[in-house]
């Protein structure tokens, strides 16, 4: 709308931080009859100064004041008093712009981590998790060799849990800004199942994560090979540009299941499961279900 604003281009050519009149309703009757019958008259404003806060390529942000009619135009020591509030003005939006840059920053960060393919804790300098992940959730929820108490990780052995909180208290005490700090690596036990869940543990600069408070945080890296694949659909749709049903079949297949399988599973022929394959094999440059499984788990390993 700004470019049939007759006053907002009049206050783009104003230097920012300089304050003046910029509209006359007499001048703009004459000049600009359309924008005096339908802005100006209805509102009774009969003269508007105006400055400039910021005027770059990501924000135009100005003040305007109106007076209407029967008001005396602005005078110069009026412009001078709102180029006086100028310096206050500037430093409340930089503040607010830059809040809006960090959350945004923080915002795309925190999708980022959700879409992990790996489970993913972050934990802070007292020993309690910052962020989880949701495959980090959904790995504990189904493995109960690892679980928050009070917001700190805990192993269910005593002696598998002595070991993790003196590599977490190890990690929390290292230099985590040197970047040649080892990774260690504990596998803790299901109470009722053989497999371990594997996690990796590795100290963070503050840099690496947006919930890694400073430095002195750590993070868990989790996997279960006992688990399904812990793929996120969204992320396929996304780097793939799959439909919800093809991701849903290209999860199914890389945690083994077969086109009959799936068929069953989903409630669907093996025809259409073979469509849904056709057009995986397609979005991800390859010529069969072997691929398809070696991608994926390769994706996931990396992430």
């Amino acid at each position: 709308m700004a470019k049939y604003d007759h006053t907002f281009q009049l206050q783009t050519k104003i230097p920012v931080g300089e304050a003046s009149q910029v509209t006359n309703s007499e001048e703009v009757r004459k000049e600009h009859p359309f924008y005096y019958r339908l802005i100006l008259k209805p509102n009774d404003i009969g003269f508007i100064s105006a400055i400039n806060i910021y005027n770059d390529d990501e924000w135009h942000v100005g003040i305007g004041l109106h007076r209407s009619f029967s008001a005396p135009p602005f005078s110069e020591n009026d412009c001078q008093l709102l180029k006086l509030l100028y310096p206050h003005f500037s430093r409340a939006l930089r503040i607010h712009r830059e809040f809006h840059r960090l959350k945004t920053h923080q915002q795309s960060l925190h999708e980022a981590l959700s879409r992990f393919m790996i489970g993913l804790l972050i934990i802070g300098p007292d020993g309690r998790v910052t962020y989880q992940n949701p495959v980090a959730e959904t790995l504990m929820s189904r493995h109960a060799g690892l679980r928050l108490i009070n917001g700190k990780p805990r192993a269910h052995f005593a002696d598998e849990d002595h070991r993790l909180q003196a590599l977490i208290k190890s990690m929390l005490h290292s230099d985590s800004r040197n970047p040649d700090s080892p990774a260690q690596a504990l596998g803790v036990h299901h109470p009722n199942r053989e497999m371990n869940m594997n996690i990796m543990i590795s100290p963070l600069k503050s840099s690496d994560a947006p919930h890694a408070q400073h430095p002195g945080s750590v993070a868990l890296y989790l996997s279960d090979p006992d688990s399904a694949l812990n793929l996120p659909a969204n992320a396929l749709q996304s780097l793939y540009k799959m439909t919800p049903k093809e991701s849903s079949v290209a999860i199914s297949l890389a945690n083994g299941l077969s086109p009959s399988q799936i068929s069953e599973q989903h409630g669907v022929s093996v025809d259409t499961v073979r469509s849904h394959l056709k057009n995986i094999y397609s979005k991800m440059g390859v010529n069969k279900q072997q691929d398809v499984i070696r991608v994926l788990l390769s994706s996931a390993q990396v992430s």
